[in-house]
């Protein structure tokens, strides 16, 4: 009698924790939210929302994510949260839901996912790569077409699947499937389009409408294409969506995806096979660390060269004591330095290494050197010399980057484990080829990347310049973030400055006005002349200010539009003690924070 009175309890708690389960199950999927249609009007109502900002603060707070784009998306993360899944369940689920809602056109789920974790019970930060993979076939990348040019060359492996699936399989807590319920909810029901879908849209008729299967897409049963406000559907997605839910990532790698991918990518000329689909790994990487002003800095290791290069900026900056001259935003010593400091680290990054020994004699290139005294000591004295840029564009072609359409996601849980990720197409808006496999956009990213894949080889991975920041003090986590946009490593500098040395909380971090890079010819009225030696200032830096940096020997180029050439920054800041948690991100997209 009391076996069957303990065997009757014990599954009484078994059938009550299932049920605790399918209930938070059902929380995840979009139809059981009853805030659910204002969610989908905030993706139609765009980045500027009448006394809506992103920010958010709790004080204290259990979990928080914040998103560069996509309200809907986020707050599919935080129900995730609330339905007990990990940081990692919650930045995934993230992620899977901005595709869907972007129509595959700024991300992909054939595009890339990089990632920087923080699990809380092992105390470690761990760095994911997957990145593309070079075709084994492809042996003279410097033919493949421009951007412009239809071709199945300008295709590149994959990572974006592998990597939802290797993060979810290490950090995940809740089932895989779980994962998708948002995004395929998205495909199969429809939304409303946004304005903006159907704008890039009507822009890109060259690569949407050449292919029939592309075309049927963005058109409804009348043959008719969606515009503004029309509920569209994605039906070919929702079913590769769960087939991917169901079978997992290999689906996209061994199974009908894959053969259908390699199919339509070589009746374009392509070179990817499926050996290349079936041999795609994700890489587990040491993370790229460096200590700066107290604080321990993380980011992706390599063959990323994302982490070096803000990390490199950031040791320089702290090497050359530019906070000492006061907030850049006000000293014209501290903004010049910056914008010299991450010019040479771009240069650093995308020079081969043997042109970097010849225009920089006594430097090492090699990256294990790149935190040392000795390095850091070369490189304050290349940038005493007012020239030092004009010099080195003479001996080393850097090409202007490309429009590269992202996204990122920052995630804290309750047990206190941290996501900071971010996925790209790495292509303009859906590519000029204009390639859709069972409702999946694949990207033309090899459009401008022929030296980079000539320098990686046949078959390997393809460095990328990704930045996802984890910052620890005391081992513990106070920061995350990531960023995306053409100046995502200018301003990626600028707001850990302002968070870690100017005491800001991340949504007073990136309201305030930054430098944007070299001026390379990009704005939204049409195309200008290339001028890199002069630096994109955002409005709002005064005129003493940028007198003083042109009284240095800085050219400013004024007057660029802010979404033609930027960088878009996502952060949450963490208290360890009190656990109050700070959110903020870039207003100048459809950015949005929540918590609980």
């Amino acid at each position: 009698m009391i076996i069957n009175l303990r065997v009757t309890t014990l599954l009484f708690f078994v059938l009550v924790l299932a049920l605790a389960q399918s209930d938070r199950s059902v929380a995840i999927s979009p139809d059981s939210w009853p805030e659910r249609d204002g969610y989908l009007g905030l993706e139609a109502s765009g980045p500027r929302v009448p006394g809506l900002g992103p920010e958010q603060t709790l004080k204290p707070g259990k979990a928080m994510i914040a998103g560069a784009t996509n309200p809907f998306a986020v707050h599919a993360g935080l129900e995730m949260l609330k339905a007990g899944g990990s940081a990692a369940d919650a930045a995934l689920t993230t992620v899977l839901a901005q595709v869907a809602l972007n129509a595959g056109g700024a991300v992909s789920y054939a595009g890339i996912f990089t990632a920087v974790y923080y699990d809380a019970s092992s105390k470690k930060v761990y760095s994911l790569n997957a990145s593309w993979n070079t075709p084994k076939d492809e042996t003279d990348p410097r033919s493949i077409p421009t951007q412009g040019t239809a071709s199945g060359r300008t295709a590149l492996v994959p990572g974006f699947m592998a990597g939802v699936q290797a993060l979810h399989d290490r950090f995940g807590r809740r089932p895989f499937s779980e994962l998708f319920e948002p995004s395929i909810w998205l495909a199969q029901k429809g939304f409303p389009l946004p304005s903006i879908i159907d704008a890039w849209r009507r822009a890109q008729p060259a690569s949407i409408e050449r292919l029939d299967d592309t075309r049927r897409i963005f058109q409804n049963q009348a043959g008719e294409y969606y515009r503004e406000g029309d509920i569209f559907q994605q039906h070919q997605l929702a079913d590769t969506l769960k087939r991917v839910a169901s079978d997992g990532a290999t689906y996209m790698y061994q199974g009908d995806w894959a053969h259908h991918f390699v199919d339509a990518v070589q009746r374009e000329g392509g070179k990817i096979t499926l050996e290349d689909m079936a041999g795609y790994k994700v890489l587990w990487t040491e993370p790229t660390r460096a200590t700066y002003h107290g604080y321990e800095v993380t980011s992706l290791g390599l063959p990323s060269l994302g982490g070096l290069q803000t990390l490199g900026a950031l040791k320089l900056a702290e090497a050359d004591s530019v906070t000492e001259h006061g907030d850049y935003r006000r000293s014209p010593a501290s903004l010049y330095s910056l914008i010299q400091i991450a010019r040479l680290q771009a240069v650093l990054a995308h020079a081969p290494a043997e042109q970097l020994r010849t225009i920089f004699p006594g430097f090492d290139p090699a990256p294990e050197s790149r935190f040392s005294a000795a390095t850091t000591k070369r490189l304050l004295t290349i940038l005493k010399d007012r020239n030092w840029y004009t010099n080195a564009l003479k001996k080393i072609p850097i090409g202007k980057p490309a429009s590269n359409h992202s996204s990122a996601v920052v995630a804290v849980d309750e047990q206190g484990n941290v996501a900071a990720v971010l996925h790209s197409c790495n292509c303009q808006l859906w590519g000029s080829t204009g390639i859709f496999v069972d409702g999946v956009s694949i990207p033309d990213a090899a459009t401008f990347q022929q030296d980079a894949i000539e320098r990686a080889g046949p078959g390997r991975r393809l460095p990328e310049t990704t930045n996802p920041v984890i910052v620890l003090k005391n081992g513990e986590p106070v920061l995350a973030s990531s960023t995306i946009g053409s100046a995502l490593h200018e301003v990626t500098l600028q707001n850990l400055i302002n968070v870690l040395d100017l005491g800001m909380d991340p949504q007073r971090a990136v309201n305030q006005p930054n430098f944007q890079g070299p001026f390379w010819g990009v704005e939204l009225a049409g195309p200008a002349k290339s001028q890199p030696e002069k630096e994109v200032l955002d409005r709002g830096f005064r005129d003493q200010v940028i007198n003083g940096v042109k009284s240095r020997g800085q050219a400013i180029y004024e007057g660029v539009n802010g979404y033609s050439q930027s960088g878009y920054w996502t952060g949450v800041l963490i208290d360890p003690e009190t656990r109050a948690l700070s959110g903020g991100s870039s207003r100048k997209l459809n950015s949005f924070v929540e918590g609980y």
